[in-house]
């Protein structure tokens, strides 16, 4: 028994199929891309798990791409890049990951700490996914230094030095997505 054809529905005479245009991106994207995606990833394991994280991902490769020829502009591409995906990454995990709003009310501003996603984002790169800060810094587009200082402000009086890591290469299993490890 043969399998039925597939169904196409009849094009009217004199009217091609609308066939959608063929999309390159520009050859610096790509390059971003392939030189931060795993740690762009590796960030949206530690928000939310597979499939989202994918798509999470995916939603904000896509706005860094409609953004592109701005971002270009900027004296630091990687720099604006990463604050498109990080805020996308957070703003889409619905809460479910770590925030820096979520954490206790009013500890940055006690601290004294004026940017409250740049101590996060390194925490979360560095102590949670293992990265070295010179990796960290890459990925985030910052100097190694303010990385630097940005982990020890983050890590205040009292806070660990680190929490438990895996190797700096390997991306986080779907159960290191809680916070309380």
């Amino acid at each position: 028994m043969r399998a039925p054809a597939p169904f196409r529905a009849p094009v009217p005479a004199g009217r091609r199929p609308v066939v959608p245009p063929a999309v390159t991106l520009p050859p610096a994207f790509e390059a971003l891309y392939a030189l931060h995606g795993a740690r762009y990833l590796g960030y949206a394991l530690a928000h939310v798990a597979e499939p989202a994280a994918s798509r999470v991902l995916g939603e904000a490769m896509g706005e860094v791409a409609i953004r592109w020829a701005d971002i270009v502009r900027r004296p630091n591409p990687a720099a604006c890049a990463w604050t498109v995906v990080s805020a996308r990454i957070r703003a889409r995990s619905g809460g479910s990951g770590l925030d820096p709003a979520d954490l206790t009310p009013g500890l940055f501003e006690r601290v004294g700490l004026r940017h409250p996603a740049l101590e996060y984002d390194a925490f979360v790169l560095h102590d949670v996914l293992g990265y070295s800060v010179e990796e960290t810094a890459e990925a985030m587009g910052a100097e190694v230094s303010r990385v630097r200082y940005a982990l020890l402000a983050g890590r205040g009086p009292g806070r660990p030095e680190r929490v438990a890591r895996g190797p700096a290469g390997r991306l986080p299993a779907a159960a290191r997505n809680t916070p309380h490890e």
